[in-house]
């Protein structure tokens, strides 16, 4: 027994354009986007991508959502019960699965994570719309909230504030609700939105957290609106442009990005101190996709923005370059490639090149190459496609359109038509495994055409209904069809004929395939049964419970791949026992399977636009016949037509010569400036070394100076040091001496300081009283003062903070003026504003200044305060200290002057600069009236522009249209110019059909004359009917295979026919019988007549000639009475004997007319399809020329035997003419002479 298969998805190229909320950056370079019952991975620089299994029972995927730290993927699938699988984006594992009758629904329509990604939001789809709150990581219910209106409008959209945890929004049709999220609860908090009329609100965003954005949502509206709402209060509307519905907002940090029906992509900035806080910049169009933009995505360093389409299409634009982008160039690229917008109805693959080839209800054929991950080709028809094959080189294409089948060769950039075959809706098509032969499937005939010459070499007849599958074996000997009448029949290539046969009445078969050896066939059909078909015998039946829709059967025959509707690939373990595996991947019915050649690949294409890859995995690779090291590599040759070659040589023999050309342009040039430039070097070598020659004799120079410098200060230097030598030792001795006398004199000082130390302290008494009481009086005097001082400084303090509010405010009033006003011209007076911004600096500076002035005035009070305690202790020191401060009294006032006249320059700046104010403003009143100017000026023009643009618009679409046109009447003339051409070609072949046959209608009549001058002779007459058979019947006919109905229909008209025939034969011999002797009588009488009409004849020559000797003599003598009577009635017996036998002519002419008539009679029946049989003894032989016998007996006919012969002739002869008859009459006569 053989073990199962593993399918591990490689590939899928499409995308799901109907799950909302469908694509999402998870870093820079993947993006998760959902591709049939899968959630695609896509690396944007590897192009590899990942896949995340949706689960087998769902009925498919409806939202995606990618957590705020892209850890977890959020899938949410239609079941039962609506249910959400949470994954890790980093193992792609299942985390949790959510489910709960809460929602109310089989399905959710929105999913958003909290910004911590704790919570879940779910909101519910029809009937209910219910609002669900998930704790995901416990599986638990927070809370659910019903949200839609009374009218149950639908809810499109919910989504978590990013800046405010605690805040859910959700809108719909009239709906726009917020939520805080208190203890696990869903609040219902009022808003602006809800007092307001109610608009159809189709998507939202909230803004980032900014300055003045808190709480701020951006929603769009189907009427092209976008309303701005702050803290549940409405700030401002935002009116559209085009009146396109908004289908899609994403935030970003300067603004937001919208997306709009008709590809209409539009930027948006945030401004600052308007009525509006958002303005439009940028409007792009997305070329040759006029759908609705149902979702974007904006990646996490804002450089790039993700549109997915309705179309099921992916578009990727760089926000980085918008400003330098031009909105009416194509400025958007896919993402991967162009995917297919409806259903994959055909799917085909080759041998020597890793291409697959699809047809597609969207009327376009593609080509995809799954090694290199992209699209190959694409190339749109006017028709629909229903089916494709491809040659096994790779080289060649069949696809059924609705009109013809259509032979193509696969070239460089193109599909290029070879051959169209006059076979509509062509539902099967394949390629024999060698590419020798086709076969077509025509209604319920397979046509069987040789590839190379396109000769139509076989038709296999037998279906009573269409023809749904067609399958070669693998040596091409036989093919297998199957159909929806039930049969599967197994045909000879070679013989064109059935060889065994299966039929099931009610079973409308949908697919058929065969083993590699040919003993079995598997089939199937709507009965749900998978069949296994031996010598046309049904030996195994397996139950599906599914409708298996295609079935691929691999050469090494382990394991049986079978489609189903419901979007699954079914694996079962081969021989067939029941047992299998189910994958599932497409979200809708599978249309097609195809299997590479080396069974490692399987393709999968279905009514969802997708086409998956898988990799066939084998458990057991003992069993492997094709190995990896056998394989050749991939060829990489490509067709490319002989113009298309001239055409390139001649762009690379023109590309050639000007690179040539510039080539030797640069060369001279490149000469010219080698040229100055050793020009340029050879002066610059010249001065350089003059100026070094001048350099090294100022160097010589300065080396000489230095030298006689430095011996004339070392010579300097040396008497110095001798004259301070000597004066050293002069001023050592004499200080010696007055230090001496200096001893001597203190110590007699100290002798006088004792006598005064004993005066000084009975002074000392006296001045400590009275300096007591002076300093008590300094004091108080000192302390009036300082209290004067410091009500002085307080007010100037008073004076200087309300100096600097009204500065402040000033400054304020300026900059709020400067900034809103003068905005526009911020460039212009940027200088200007540089400068206020100086004063204010300057002046801050200076306050600055003055606060650490006064702070050194507080530390010099303290100073003064601890030098009077002071005081106390340092009585020798009293008149210093007093001394001191007079002085510091005199400094501080003249800081107080100082401060006088500061404050007066500030007040005479701040007068400067209310005058500068009132300038500013008179300059803004000039500015506003100007910019009024302007805009009366501008408006105009631009309504000029817009005009003209509006007329260039209408011109590009009739041109376009005239194009259209001119595209439509080409293809008209080429069409009717081939349908001239085949009239023609079909009229030249009629005529020369027409001529051929009619002479062959006259030699056939020739011949049959002959034929019946032996009427009398049946012998003679036999034979000469088998030569004309054998000469006129060269080949035996044959009936060919005649379907049933048309069998059945030829069989009842021959026998209607032959009874007919057998009818008008009695009838006939009745009339024969009658005319027999009627004929017999009249031949007698005319032999009779015959007879004396000769023995006139022979009398009248005796007479003429006895006339002719008596002549001369008789007309000499004239002519006597008795002669001239005789010669008379002989004349007038001639004469009756004339009219008697003109009188037999017209009764002979009167039967040939009844003959005729009976003959008309005879051929009144209906012209069958087939010949009759060939008669009894005659046999298709060459010719053989007539004997001279026979040529001899036929000149000797007389005239009373071709009576004879018209009178007794059959019906099927045609009579003898009057001019034969007269023709035998006049040999008969000249014989008897």
């Amino acid at each position: 027994m053989s073990a199962l298969s593993a399918l591990v998805p490689r590939h899928v190229f499409g995308f799901r354009g109907d799950v909302h909320s469908n694509v999402h950056y998870v870093d820079e370079h993947t993006v998760a986007y959902p591709a049939g019952h899968q959630t695609v991975l896509f690396n944007t620089e590897t192009k590899g991508q990942k896949f995340v299994p949706g689960t087998v029972d769902s009925e498919g995927i409806t939202v995606i959502a990618v957590s705020p730290n892209s850890k977890y993927l959020a899938v949410a699938e239609q079941s039962e019960k609506a249910m959400i699988t949470v994954y890790d984006l980093q193992t792609l594992k299942r985390r949790k699965v959510l489910m709960s009758t809460d929602a109310g629904s089989k399905e959710y329509v929105s999913l958003s994570f909290s910004p911590d990604s704790k919570l879940l939001v779910a909101q519910g789809g029809a009937p209910e719309w219910n609002l669900v709150l998930w704790i995901w990581e416990k599986s638990k219910v927070a809370s659910s909230f019903k949200t839609t209106n009374p009218t149950n409008s639908p809810v499109y959209q919910c989504l978590f504030n990013p800046a405010d945890l605690g805040l859910v929004s959700v809108v719909g049709h009239g709906i726009f609700k917020v939520f805080k999220t208190t203890d696990s609860n869903l609040k219902l908090l009022p808003n602006a939105l809800s007092k307001r009329d109610a608009q159809n609100y189709t998507c939202h965003a909230w803004m980032p957290e900014g300055s003045g954005e808190k709480e701020r949502v951006v929603v769009g509206t189907d009427t092209g609106e976008l309303l701005v709402v702050e803290g549940g209060e409405l700030r401002s509307v935002l009116p559209s442009e085009s009146g396109h519905s908004v289908e899609s907002v994403a935030a970003t940090t300067k603004g937001f990005v919208t997306g709009h029906e008709g590809g209409l992509v539009s930027i948006w900035e945030k401004i600052e101190g308007e009525e509006r806080p958002y303005r439009r910049t940028k409007t792009f169009h997305i070329e040759g996709n006029s759908v609705k933009v149902k979702n974007m995505a904006v990646s996490a360093s804002e450089e790039a923005l993700l549109c997915s389409l309705e179309n099921n299409q992916i578009f990727s634009l760089a926000l980085s370059n918008t400003e330098i982008m031009k909105p009416d160039e194509m400025n958007f690229s896919h993402l991967a490639q162009d995917f297919h917008v409806e259903s994959v109805t055909g799917v085909d693959t080759c041998v020597r090149k890793p291409i697959v080839a699809t047809c597609s209800s969207d009327h376009s054929v593609r080509l995809w190459n799954h090694s290199e991950r992209g699209a190959e080709l694409i190339r749109q028809f006017p028709e629909e496609a229903f089916s494709v094959a491809m040659h096994p080189s790779g080289l060649s294409l069949l696809v059924g359109h609705g009109d013809k089948l259509r032979l193509m060769t696969v070239l460089l950039d193109d599909m290029r038509m070879v051959k169209e075959f006059p076979i509509k809706s062509c539902r099967e098509c394949k390629f024999n495994h060698g590419g020798s032969m086709f076969a077509a499937v025509n209604g319920n005939t397979v046509q069987i055409y040789n590839t190379y010459t396109c000769e139509n070499v076989g038709n296999l007849r037998g279906h009573n209904g269409k023809v749904r599958s067609v399958a070669w074996s693998a040596d091409d000997r036989f093919i297998v069809s199957a159909g929806l009448d039930g049969a599967v029949y197994e045909w000879d290539v070679l013989s064109f004929k059935r060889v065994r046969e299966n039929v099931l009445k009610g079973c409308n078969y949908s697919c058929v395939t065969c083993s590699a050896d040919q003993r079995q066939v598997f089939a199937c059909g709507s009965d749900k049964k998978l069949k296994e078909i031996e010598e046309g015998q049904v030996t195994k039946e397996l139950d599906t419970d599914v409708l298996l829709t295609a079935l691929v059967l691999p050469a090494s025959g382990r394991t049986l791949f079978a489609a189903t509707e419901t979007g699954s690939v079914r694996c079962y373990k081969f021989p067939l026992t029941g047992e299998h595996q189910e994958y599932k991947c497409h979200n809708a019915s599978i249309t097609r399977l195809r299997m590479s050649f080396d069974d490692s690949l399987l393709y999968s294409a279905s009514e969802d636009g997708c086409l998956f890859v898988f990799d066939i995995k084998d458990t057991d690779p003992a069993k492997l016949t094709r190995k990896d090291t056998e394989r050749l590599p991939w060829a990489e040759e490509v067709l490319v037509t002989k113009g298309d070659m001239e055409e390139k040589k001649q762009r690379m023999q023109e590309l050639e010569q000007q690179v040539n050309e510039l080539t030797m342009q640069n060369e001279y040039q490149l000469r010219l400036k080698d040229l100055n430039h050793n020009e340029k070097l050879k002066e610059i070598n010249d001065k350089f070394t003059a100026e070094l020659e001048s350099e090294k004799q100022k160097f010589e120079l300065l080396l000489q100076e230095k030298n006689e410098q430095e011996m004339e200060y070392e010579e300097k230097l040396r008497v110095a040091e001798e004259r301070h030598h000597a004066q050293m030792a002069a001023l050592d001795s004499q200080y010696q001496q007055k230090i001496m006398s200096e001893v001597e004199r203190y110590q007699s000082l100290m002798q006088e300081k004792e006598l005064l130390h004993e005066r000084w302290d009975e002074q000392n008494s006296l001045l400590v009283e009275s300096h007591e009481r002076v300093i008590q009086e300094l004091t108080e005097e000192y302390e009036a003062k300082l209290q004067e001082e410091q009500m002085n400084l307080e007010m100037l303090g008073q004076e200087k903070e309300e100096q600097e509010r009204e500065f402040e405010e000033i400054k304020r009033q300026l900059e709020e003026d400067a900034d809103r006003e003068i905005e526009e011209l911020k460039e212009r007076y940027e200088s200007k504003l540089n400068g206020e911004r100086e004063v204010g600096l300057r002046l801050k500076g200076e306050n600055g200044i003055m606060k650490k002035r006064y702070n050194a005035l507080q530390k010099d009070i303290d100073d003064q305060k601890e030098e009077i305690k002071q005081l106390f202790e340092q009585k020798k020191e009293l008149y210093q200290t007093i001394a001191s401060l007079e002085k510091d009294i005199n400094g501080l006032k003249k800081e107080i002057s100082e401060r006088d006249e500061t404050i007066g320059e500030k007040e005479k700046r701040i007068y400067d600069l209310k005058k500068k104010n009132q300038e500013l403003e008179k300059f803004k009143f000039v500015l506003d009236y100007k910019i009024k100017e302007l805009k009366k000026q501008i408006e105009p023009r631009e309504l000029e522009i817009a005009e003209m643009k509006e007329q260039i618009k209408e011109m590009d679409h009739e041109l376009e249209r005239y194009h259209k046109n001119n595209a439509n009447l080409d293809l008209t003339i080429a069409d009717y110019k081939m349908k001239t051409n085949g009239l023609q070609a079909e009229a030249l072949k009629q005529r020369t059909a027409y001529g051929q046959s009619v002479s062959v209608i006259k030699r056939f009549q020739h011949d049959l004359h002959e034929t019946a001058q032996y009427i009398q002779d049946p012998k003679m007459l036999k034979d000469k009917v088998k030569e004309l058979y054998a000469k006129h019947v060269m080949e035996n006919t044959k009936s060919g295979d005649i379907e049933e109905d048309i069998q059945w229909e030829y069989n009842r008209q021959r026998e209607y026919l032959e009874k007919t025939v057998d009818n008008l034969k009695r009838k006939l011999a009745k009339d024969m019988d009658l005319h027999r002797t009627d004929n017999m009588r009249v031949m007698q009488e005319n032999v009779a007549l015959i007879k004396e009409i000769n023995e006139l004849r022979r009398e009248i020559k005796n007479l003429k000639s006895g006339a002719c000797k008596d002549g001369k003599d008789a007309f000499k003598r004239g002519l006597s009475k008795s002669g001239d009577f005789e010669f008379a009635a002989r004349d007038k017996e001639i004469e009756m004997q004339r009219d008697l036998i003109q009188r037999l002519r017209n009764e002979l002419l009167h039967c040939n007319q009844r003959i005729k008539e009976l003959e008309e009679h005879v051929n009144k029946r209906p012209v069958s399809r087939e010949r009759l049989p060939p008669m009894e003894g005659m046999e298709p032989n060459i010719p053989k020329p007539p004997s001279r016998d026979s040529q001899r007996g036929s000149s000797r006919e007389d005239k009373p035997l071709s009576t004879a012969v018209a009178a007794s002739q059959p019906d099927h002869f045609p009579p003898p003419s009057p001019g034969d008859v007269g023709m035998v009459e006049s040999k008969i006569i000249a014989d008897d002479g």
